[in-house]
């Protein structure tokens, strides 16, 4: 289950989840533009839950590492410092996924 749009391929369920309520509101009057923020995957095992949303292809940056208690927070962060990507490990880090996600830039 993933999607391939301009060239990228999207992982699992979201990005189809986006398409198809758009094009809902679309055939039901409603002109609705897709769009395609970063969408993390969860990836769900008990022993050592994750969550990776990979920097959209073509930006420049680098990998910060963290490790915290109970985890290990990565940050993949442009030029200027904007964060583009993350990888968050184990049970004290995947907590972090939502204010990290938000701060990162659409994919389309």
């Amino acid at each position: 289950d993933c999607a391939e749009i301009e060239g990228l391929v999207l992982p699992y369920v979201m990005p189809l989840m986006r398409c198809a309520r758009a094009l809902a509101r679309t055939l039901a009057g409603t002109p609705t533009a897709v769009g395609y923020p970063a969408m993390p995957v969860t990836v769900k095992t008990p022993a050592m839950p994750a969550v990776v949303s990979p920097p959209p292809p073509g930006y420049a940056g680098e990998w910060h590492e963290e490790d915290i208690a109970g985890g290990v927070v990565a940050r993949f962060a442009g030029p200027d410092g904007a964060g583009l990507g993350f990888a968050l490990v184990g049970p004290g880090a995947v907590g972090r996924r939502t204010d990290l996600a938000a701060g990162l830039p659409d994919w389309l």
